[in-house]
């Protein structure tokens, strides 16, 4: 009895060590684009829509968004704010490209509303409009 009481108590003791050892702040793929993705971003360019052609950003008309930690989302137009949004990321499977893809949620804007990030590094983010001839905005950490 004495045996099965000491290898009860450290299978407890294993296994309570064993838990304390697993990570709560595990983060997910999706929260580290989330985390990547708070800052200021200005538009560079746009490519694709029915010409396909890419287009520089017009300097005369400099647009930003600025994601915060708190999921809104602030739409600057030459510095001064034009709109704010709520967002939220998830996973679904594109139109464009049929794969998964990180889905960007925070109401229309130039009347898309559907797009997905394509790309998001430290200092580049670039979201699709997900349906056929769809835009591209390129974006730049600033």
């Amino acid at each position: 009895m004495k045996h099965s009481f000491r290898y009860y108590a450290l299978f407890l003791l294993i296994t309570a060590s064993g838990l304390a050892g697993c990570s709560k702040g595990a983060i997910s793929p999706e929260d580290q684009k989330a985390n990547l993705l708070v800052g200021r971003w200005q538009l560079t360019q746009i490519d694709g829509g029915l010409s396909g052609q890419v287009h520089p950003a017009d300097p005369a008309h400099r647009q930003e968004i600025v994601f915060d930690d708190n999921k809104q989302a602030t739409f600057l137009h030459n510095g001064a704010v034009s709109n704010k949004a709520r967002y939220v990321l998830f996973k679904a499977n594109s139109f464009v490209n049929r794969r998964p893809q990180t889905f960007l949620a925070y109401g229309h804007r130039n009347g898309s509303e559907k797009e997905f990030i394509e790309r998001l590094s430290p200092n580049e983010l670039v979201i699709v409009e997900d349906y056929t001839d769809g835009r591209g905005y390129y974006y730049t950490r600033q």
